[in-house]
C-alpha cells in the first residue's frame, strides 16, 4: 500500500511538472518573454523573468535571492 501511495505521488509531480512546462511554453509564445518554471512552497510556479524580478523586489523571497540563482534552481527555461 505505502508503494502505491509513493508512485502516485511521483506521478501526480510529473503530471503538474508537465503542465506547468506546457503553461510556460504557450505563455512565452504569446508574449514572447522568457519564463521559468520553479517549485516554490510545494507547488510549480510560472513566472516571466521580469514577474520574478518584482517578486524578489517586493520582498516574496528569501534574502539574497537572486534572478541568477533562479535560473539555476529552475526545473524549466522557455527560449525566447
Amino acid at each position: 500500500m505505502v508503494k502505491l501511495i509513493i508512485r502516485f505521488k511521483k506521478w501526480n509531480q510529473k503530471r503538474k511538472l508537465k503542465n506547468a512546462i506546457k503553461k510556460a511554453d504557450w505563455m512565452a509564445k504569446k508574449s514572447r518573454a522568457k519564463f521559468l518554471v520553479l517549485y516554490y512552497n510545494g507547488r510549480m510556479l510560472v513566472k516571466s523573468k521580469q514577474q520574478l524580478k518584482k517578486m524578489i523586489k517586493d520582498g516574496i523571497f528569501v534574502k539574497g535571492f537572486t534572478i541568477q540563482k533562479a535560473e539555476q534552481i529552475a526545473l524549466y527555461i522557455t527560449k525566447k
